[in-house]
């Protein structure tokens, strides 16, 4: 009941005890009054003590309560008693850590939405503090820079992206507060839009203070110039064909018409030249259609054996020719496929071709069908000239010749085709070549039986 109270009541009756205990000290009583009377100032102090404590008791635990949530204990919470002032200042306490603890949830939640949307960024993100020091790195920037994150907390900017370009923009952005961005090309032969970015007020948190943001520009310069090559193939090998056929043409009309054996054989080797850019033309449509998926494609069964079987045939002319043995291999029984007999035969027959124009006399080319993990495998090997490692990324590309090739026929689309037909039986090509020793061409198709 006096713990409901307002304070200053409670104060006041201790203070009329003591009061009346005091006065009556000093009023100069016997010693019987003089007991009674110091007997009534000691009720009077100890009640004052005992009112003090019910008032201000309840304070005791909001100071605890302070000093467990200082300590980062968001659930403690101070005891609501006592007079009615103690009451409100451990309501508002308790309401102020409960609001506290709401606001503090709220920005862990977006400080954690935010990390989730920065490790899952293609471009490598890297967060710096305040002395340039790298605080975060996301997948794509420990991947980029093949060391973990964990590795690259904590660790020099400079000691991982060494530019001065970088480093005058991480200055801007920490000093001035203003963004950059610098193309960067990496030993790795990585090109890289390098933007660097301030983080006002360490928006960012954990210390943040800018972020540097590393876009991944490879592939496109690789494509530009994938594409300036195909434009000057095309060139190349457009131009050879209609110098022939208009050196043709001006030798005939120079006079050499009226020479009938003469006439007849520039008109051969103009048809030639015709029958070329016929097949280079034809053999482009094709590569588009298949590329643009298309190009229809038969679903029959196809029996490997007697696809290999048959290319191999057709082929045998042109190695007994060449004096290059030709040899095919069928490691046990082939499963059956689905897919178009017709276009995958020409696959084989590329492969073979390619093999053939590159080995000399002596030499071997070997056809190899097997299965394996689910999958019909086919491999054609030979002992020719090889290819540099340095081409061997580019061979699969359309009318990308190697130096050995150059001064040889073919449009330099074949192998192009056969990729693009092989992928679109949901199969794989690669290549495997050591210069001066050979190379192996080898294909995948899924087993995919006949209903």
């Amino acid at each position: 009941m006096l713990s409901r109270l307002p304070v200053w009541v409670l104060l006041a009756f201790g203070g009329l005890f003591a009061g009346l205990g005091i006065a009556a000290l000093a009023g100069g009583l016997s010693r019987g009054e003089f007991i009674a009377a110091a007997l009534a100032l000691a009720a009077g102090l100890l009640a004052t003590l005992v009112l003090l404590h019910i008032a201000f008791g309840p304070m005791n635990s909001v100071i605890a309560a302070a000093k467990s949530v200082a300590e980062g204990d968001m659930e403690s919470r101070a005891t609501v008693g006592g007079p009615r002032e103690s009451r409100a200042v451990a309501s508002a306490f308790n309401e102020t850590v409960r609001r506290l603890d709401e606001l503090l949830d709220a920005a862990s939640q977006e400080r954690n939405r935010l990390r989730a949307a920065l490790g899952s960024s293609s471009d490598a993100i890297l967060a710096l503090g305040d002395t340039g020091e790298i605080v975060f790195a996301n997948a794509a920037a420990a991947e980029l820079f093949e060391r973990a994150p964990e590795e690259l907390s904590g660790t020099a900017l400079g000691l991982v992206l060494a530019d001065d370009e970088v480093r005058e923009g991480v200055r801007a952005s920490l000093e001035e507060g203003r963004s950059a961005s610098v193309m960067v090309r990496l030993p790795s032969r990585r090109q890289l839009r390098v933007t660097t970015a301030p983080i006002l007020g360490e928006g960012g948190g954990g210390g943040w203070a800018a972020l540097v943001v590393c876009h991944d520009l490879t592939d496109i310069a690789q494509a530009d110039e994938v594409r300036r090559d195909f434009v000057a193939n095309v060139s190349h090998e457009l131009r050879t064909p209609i110098a022939a056929i208009k050196a043709v043409i001006e030798t005939l009309v120079g006079g050499a018409i009226d020479d009938e054996a003469a006439t007849r054989d520039f008109l051969a080797r103009a048809d030639g030249e015709v029958d070329r850019l016929a097949q280079m033309v034809e053999e482009l449509l094709e590569l588009s259609r298949l590329e643009a998926g298309t190009q229809p494609l038969a679903r029959e069964a196809i029996d490997m054996e007697a696809v290999l079987t048959h290319a191999v045939e057709r082929m045998g002319h042109n190695a007994r020719r060449q004096g290059v043995s030709l040899e095919l291999e069928v490691e046990g029984a082939l499963p059956e496929t689905l897919g178009d007999a017709e276009r995958i035969e020409r696959v084989a027959e590329s492969l073979i071709h390619n093999a053939l124009k590159f080995t000399e006399s002596g030499g071997s080319v070997r056809v190899i069908g097997s299965q394996a993990d689910g999958a019909i495998a086919v491999r054609v090997e030979d002992t020719g000239a090889g290819i540099a490692r340095s081409d061997l990324p580019r061979v699969f590309e359309r009318f990308y010749k190697t130096d050995k090739s150059r001064g040889r026929s073919g449009t330099g689309l074949g192998l192009a085709i056969a990729k693009h037909t092989v992928e679109a039986h949901g199969g794989s090509i690669s290549v495997e070549s050591i210069e001066g020793q050979g190379s192996t061409f080898a294909f995948t198709l899924p087993v995919t039986p006949a209903a």
